[in-house]
C-alpha cells in the first residue's frame, strides 16, 4: 500500500479515497515526467499540461483532506513549491 492511499484509508471518507487515488496517479505521472526530463527541477521545456501544474492544487486539497498529516506527502509539497 503506498502513502497516499495509506492517508485515504486513514481517513475513511470517499473524499480522502477518491484524492488518494488521483494523488497515486498524480505521483506515477509526475516521476514519469521527471524522469524524461532527467532532473526533478522543473524546466523550461514543461508545459501547462505537465504534471507539476497539478502539485498546488493537489497539495491545498490535501491539506484540506488530510490535515496536518499531509505535510508527511513530502514529493508532492516539495513539487508545489511548500515547504
Amino acid at each position: 500500500m503506498n502513502l497516499y492511499n495509506l492517508l485515504g484509508s486513514g481517513i475513511g471518507t470517499n473524499e480522502a479515497a477518491s484524492l488518494s487515488s488521483r494523488l497515486s496517479s498524480w505521483h506515477d505521472a509526475m516521476v514519469a515526467h521527471e524522469r524524461r526530463l532527467g532532473t526533478a527541477d522543473r524546466q523550461p521545456s514543461c508545459d501547462d499540461d505537465c504534471p507539476h501544474a497539478e502539485a498546488r492544487s493537489l497539495w491545498s486539497e490535501a491539506l484540506a483532506t488530510f490535515g496536518t498529516r499531509a505535510h508527511d506527502l513530502v514529493f508532492l509539497r516539495s513539487r508545489a513549491g511548500t515547504r
